[in-house]
C-alpha cells in the first residue's frame, strides 16, 4: 500500500488504513497472551501444581505453550490473509475517485455549481415560454380561421335574410290581399262572361238553325263566325291583364 494511489488519497484525509490494521493484530495478540495466562493459572489450580515442584511447573508451561504454538500459527495465517483481504478491498480507492477539494476550491466551485444551477434554471424556463409562445401562436391561427369561418357565414345568413326580407316586402300581406281579390274579382268576371257566351251561342245556335232554314245557311255562318271572333278577342284580353 505504501507509495500507493490510495495510501496518498488517506493522507489527504490524515488517515493511515495500515496503522488501523498494526492496531488490530497487536490488540488480537494482547487477548491471546492474557488468555493463555489465565490458562496458565486455572491449569495449575486444577492440577494443583505450585512453585514447590519445579519439574511439573516446567512440564505445565512446555504443554501450554505447544498448544498456544498450534493456535498461534493457525490464527498468523488467518490475520495474514485479513490484512491482505483489507488492503486489497476495504482500503483500495476506486478508479475515478476525485479527492476532497479544498475549502477555497470547494466555496468557488459551490459558487459555480450556483451559477450554473441558475443558467439551468434560465434555460429550462426559456424552453417552456418558448413552447407556451408555439402553443399560444397555433391557437391564434386557429381562432383566426374560425373568425374567418364564422365571418362568411354570417354573411351568406345576412344575404339570405336579405333576400327573404325583399321578398316579403314584395309579398306582403296587403299586397297579396289585394291580388287575390283582384283575382277573384277577375275569376269572377270571367265566369260572367264565360255565363253570357254560352247564353249567346245557345241563342245564336237557335236562331241559326232558324236562319239556315231560311237562307240555306248563307247569311247566319257569316254573323255567328264574326260574333265568336268577337268573343274570343275579349276573352284574350283577359286572359293577359291576368
Amino acid at each position: 500500500m505504501e507509495g500507493s494511489k490510495s495510501e496518498a488519497v488517506f493522507e489527504s484525509m490524515n488517515l493511515n488504513p495500515q496503522l488501523f490494521i498494526n492496531d488490530a493484530i497487536n490488540t488480537i495478540e494482547d487477548y491471546v497472551d492474557a488468555a493463555f495466562e489465565f490458562y496458565g493459572q486455572e491449569a495449575s489450580k486444577i492440577l494443583k501444581i505450585d512453585g514447590s515442584d519445579p519439574a511439573k511447573s516446567q512440564d505445565l508451561s512446555n504443554s501450554i505453550e505447544r498448544v498456544r504454538n498450534l493456535i498461534q500459527s493457525v490464527m498468523d495465517k488467518r490475520m495474514e490473509m485479513w490484512e491482505v483481504y483489507c488492503v486489497k478491498y476495504c482500503f483500495a480507492v476506486p478508479d475515478g475517485f476525485v479527492l476532497p477539494k479544498t475549502q477555497e476550491e470547494s466555496s468557488s466551485s459551490s459558487v459555480y455549481s450556483d451559477q450554473e444551477m441558475k443558467d439551468q434554471d434560465l434555460d429550462a424556463q426559456l424552453d417552456s415560454l418558448r413552447d407556451k409562445l408555439n402553443l399560444v401562436g397555433k391557437r391564434s391561427e386557429e381562432l383566426d380561421s374560425e373568425l374567418q369561418a364564422l365571418e362568411r357565414a354570417s354573411a351568406s345568413r345576412e344575404q339570405s335574410v336579405r333576400l327573404v326580407n325583399e321578398a316579403l316586402e314584395l309579398y306582403d300581406e296587403s299586397s297579396v290581399g289585394e291580388m287575390f281579390k283582384e283575382m277573384a274579382k277577375v275569376a269572377s268576371d270571367l265566369r260572367a262572361r264565360v255565363d253570357t257566351l254560352k247564353t249567346r251561342r245557345m241563342k245564336a245556335s237557335e236562331s241559326g238553325k232558324v236562319e239556315t232554314l231560311n237562307n240555306h245557311g248563307k247569311e247566319f255562318s257569316a254573323m255567328t263566325s264574326d260574333g265568336k271572333l268577337e268573343d274570343l278577342e275579349k276573352f284574350q284580353a283577359e286572359l293577359r291583364k291576368m
